[in-house]
Order: structure tokens, then sequence, then C-alpha cells
């Protein structure tokens, strides 16, 4: 793909070790790397580090942007291995990535869609396992990209006469990369938004409008009170009127006689 001209290369090379004559060839051709982790290639993917890691279901701030399922379903029955599997997995290709940086190729974040906000998080938390610094790896998420894009004039960095696109942050990331997640504000062209909530704030204040997953009336936008000895508070919803008993957030109905 290098050698035909491809501007960027999307995922990592299935390989373990990259010989110099790559690191070479990629340095000279000027072309980017965006290496999705999160989907690491010949190996298990960089997300189940994170599932194992952390209890992705009690991010607060997570829950209130994503539907219940999406994140029960990939986070709460997870998978549990090795740390030699990530240590030969992704932490592996990230340490090829920050060979590559060294030698001026454009390493760029990219999260795949796995997990939306987290997962970019997640992304450039990673670039770090292989060894690079905490500025390398923002940089993978802010100025590389808009390079290996042809967007610099515009995106990717704070300059007069650029898109007024950023991030204000509670925390120092250069001091911890881990601190990516605490943002305040979110702004995008020049409006501005809290990012506990997404409502515009600023100059156009505005609450953010709902998002088609909390349009609709069910169990898993509107979760219940519903609690019997040994179950957890707001597992399920109670209709009495029908007389069934929803339980589960998967289509598993239990059904009692009035």
């Amino acid at each position: 793909m290098i050698l035909d001209g491809h501007t960027t290369i999307e995922h990592n090379m299935p390989i373990a070790v990259l010989q110099d004559d790559i690191m070479q060839l990629w340095k000279r051709s000027q072309t980017a790397y965006t290496p999705t982790l999160i989907v690491n290639y010949g190996s298990v993917s960089g997300e189940y580090y994170w599932y194992q890691h952390t209890n992705v279901w009690e991010k607060e701030r997570l829950m209130r942007f994503t539907p219940r399922e999406v994140i029960d379903a990939r986070s709460r029955h997870r998978t549990m291995l090795p740390e030699e599997e990530y240590i030969n997995g992704h932490i592996l290709s990230s340490k090829n990535l920050k060979r590559l940086s060294d030698a001026g190729v454009l390493v760029n974040m990219g999260a795949h869609g796995q997990i939306q906000g987290i997962g970019a998080h997640w992304e450039i938390w990673m670039m770090t396992q292989g060894g690079m610094s905490p500025h390398e790896a923002l940089k993978t998420a802010t100025i590389n990209p808009a390079k290996s894009l042809g967007l610099d004039g515009n995106i990717g960095s704070l300059e007069i006469g650029k898109f007024a696109d950023l991030l204000v942050l509670d925390k120092n990331p250069l001091e911890d990369i881990y601190n990516t997640e605490f943002i305040r504000y979110t702004m995008a062209n020049g409006r501005l938004y809290d990012a506990e909530q997404m409502n515009e704030t600023g100059n156009h204040p505005k609450p953010r409008t709902k998002f088609s997953w909390e349009l609709y009336k069910n169990a898993t936008a509107f979760p219940g009170t519903m609690k019997q000895q040994g179950m957890v508070a707001d597992v399920g919803s109670i209709n009495k009127t029908a007389g069934y008993l929803f339980l589960f957030r998967t289509p598993l109905w239990l059904l009692f006689g009035h």
C-alpha cells in the first residue's frame, strides 16, 4: 500500500517486530499510520484490556450518553486473560508505534467506534503503553491526524485563524495521560458545551435535545426501581396492570396470571 502511494495505513500490521527496511520505507514515503489498537490485528483486541482492568459500566458520564445495553453487553460479561496476552498483543504493537514515531512517521489515534467517547481515550492511553510520552500520545489525537488529512491549516492546534475546536480539562494529561477523561468543556467551531451534560453554554446557552434512544419508554431507557430479596436496585421494571414482571434487559419475559 505504501508503494502504491497510499497517504495513510489504517489498522496495525500484524507483525511483532518491524525490521529496519520497513522502518526506512515508511519514514521516507511520508505515509501516516492509524494503527487502531482497540482492534489490534494478530492478537486479542486492545479494548479487552480496558474491560478487564476497569469497571466500564460504572463510568457515569459514559452511561449518560450511551444506551445501557450497549455498555453492558460489551463490558459486564468480560473475558479475563493473562497479562502476557496483552504484552504480546497491542502493547507490542504500541512499541512499534513508538519506533515509527521516533523515525518521523505520523502516528494517528483511531478508536474504531467500538464504544463512542471512551474508546478514543483508550486509544490514546494505549499509545503510552508502548513508550510514547503523554505529549507524543496527545499529538496522535490532535496535530498528527490533521497533518495526515491535510487539514492542519484549519485544525489540530490552537492558533490564531484556525477553527475554535478544543477541549478544556480539569486535570493535566501531560502529568498523567489518564487525565484526558477529566473534560470540563468541549468547544466545536467556537460553540461551547459543558461536558457533563452536553448543554450548550457560553454565548449561546441551549439545553441539549434528547438522544433517539431516550425518546421511547422502555425498561432500558427508563429502568424501574423494583427490588426483591437478593436483587440489585434498578434491574428491571414492574407493570402491575398487565400482570407481568420484566426482569432482564434482553427480550425475556416472565408472565404471571392475575
